[in-house]
């Protein structure tokens, strides 16, 4: 993930959402939507966090985005994937953006991408 210089987030230009969309990493008792797919021309993972405007108000909603940012840069170097498109959004069924914290959110990627990692596909 490239962001001022080293890293930034995905852009609608480096990444189409493909039109079968993967299964989502995690349970559907999560409060996150987690899916992952290759990306052939990606050098470095790519990051894509969304947030509906039904989540809650834009200050919540850019919250959100920075906390799951933030949470990805912290991982360790072995759950950073090279060439994966990992989509991060809210669960439909889960608690308001408001109730995950950044905590949660650091430790259901991590949950998630290790789970990507061992099976190698989502």
């Amino acid at each position: 993930m490239i962001f001022k210089g080293r890293f930034r987030t995905v852009r609608h230009v480096d990444h189409a959402v493909p039109s079968a969309l993967p299964r989502p990493l995690l349970g559907a008792g999560s409060s996150l939507d987690i899916r992952a797919w290759r990306h052939p021309d990606a050098e470095h993972p790519l990051l894509l966090v969304t947030a509906p405007r039904k989540a809650g108000p834009a200050v919540i909603r850019n919250r959100f985005r920075r906390r799951a940012r933030m949470a990805f840069l912290a991982l360790p170097d072995g759950y950073r994937l090279d060439s994966w498109v990992v989509w991060v959004r809210p669960s439909r069924r889960g608690p308001s953006l408001e109730q995950i914290s950044y905590h949660d959110i650091r430790d259901m990627l991590a949950s998630a991408l290790g789970c990507l990692a061992t099976k190698g596909a989502p």
